[in-house]
Formats: structure tokens, sequence, C-alpha cells
């Protein structure tokens, strides 16, 4: 799976600059995912999960295994903002806190 540069960035400044696989989140309208290549746009989001599909995890030959899961990062954000081009994925939250590590 190809991968995209995913910058998630608060009041306080980036948390998160990497390279990531997905990106599923909570629009203004619904459930969102993002994959590299995905057609450009901006939208509010909601407060609430969020998943970051690590490199490692798209790599993985089977999504059942549960190192397949280990690898994702798990998220609470804030509202915002969502920024998809096609040089990279931004994403302007309120707040940030990382659930696994």
């Amino acid at each position: 799976m190809e991968k995209f540069r995913l910058k998630i960035l608060t009041p306080e400044g980036t948390v998160i600059d990497k390279e990531a696989a997905g990106l599923y989140l909570r629009g203004a309208n619904g459930d969102l995912a993002v994959f590299s290549g995905h057609v450009p746009f901006i939208t509010p989001v909601k407060a609430g999960n969020c998943t970051i599909v690590s490199e490692e995890a798209a790599g993985a030959s089977s999504k059942n295994s549960k190192e397949d899961d280990f690898n994702d990062l798990e998220c609470s954000i804030g509202e915002g903002m969502l920024r998809v081009s096609t040089k990279e994925v931004l994403l302007f939250v309120k707040s940030f806190e990382q659930r696994n590590l």
C-alpha cells in the first residue's frame, strides 16, 4: 500500500509528522477514510476517535492478525479541519490525545 505524508497540528504545535498508509476520522457529514492518491478536498472534522494506519500495518500480510492492530495509532481529536492535497494530508485540530504507543 502506498503512503502519504500526514501532519497533525494543534494550537500547541505539530504532534504528528510522518508517513502513513491511511487515516480514519469523522467528518462533518460522516466517517472518512483517506488513503494515498485521494482526491484533494477540505472539510471540517468532528471531535472523536481517529485512527492512523502506520506503514508497518499496511505492509502486513494478514489484517486479521493482532500484530496489525498494534501498529495502528488510536487517538482522540478535537474538532478542526482536514485538508487533503496531492502532496500531503493536514489535520488541524483543537486537541490531540494518543491512546496507544
